[in-house]
């Protein structure tokens, strides 16, 4: 699927702020759990909304998130954050330097998961 069709949808421990930012600085739709009404869903239901839509990269700090994928397959792909609470502007910052290249690699691959850490 073409780059331009592709969305990404930011877990419920990710804060809306982000979900901003990453757009402005990415070109990608980036959607929080917020604005997709997700946030109060079980894992396993976001994994079966995103599987819906098949052109969904999650990006969560969630462990069952890559379990899901691992057994029940992708669509969707994701990206697992690998970092401790920390306020949102250090988050973007950890998140940033890696962020394009690895929704590139879920897109052009058959990678269906990425871990920053």
């Amino acid at each position: 699927m073409p780059p331009e069709y592709w969305e990404i949808w930011l877990d419920t421990q990710l804060s809306p702020i982000i979900a901003k930012w990453m757009s402005e600085y990415t070109g990608f739709i980036v959607k929080s759990s917020y604005s997709l009404n997700l946030h109060n869903l079980t894992d396993t239901a976001i994994y079966n909304k995103a599987k819906l839509q098949s052109n969904v990269i999650l990006i969560s700090k969630d462990a069952d998130f890559p379990e899901l994928i691992s057994r029940l397959g992708s669509p969707p792909k994701l990206i697992v954050i690998k970092k401790g609470n920390c306020d949102n502007r250090v988050l973007w910052e950890f998140i940033k330097p890696n962020i394009l290249k690895s929704v590139k690699l879920l897109i052009s691959s058959d990678v269906d998961i990425v871990e920053l850490e």
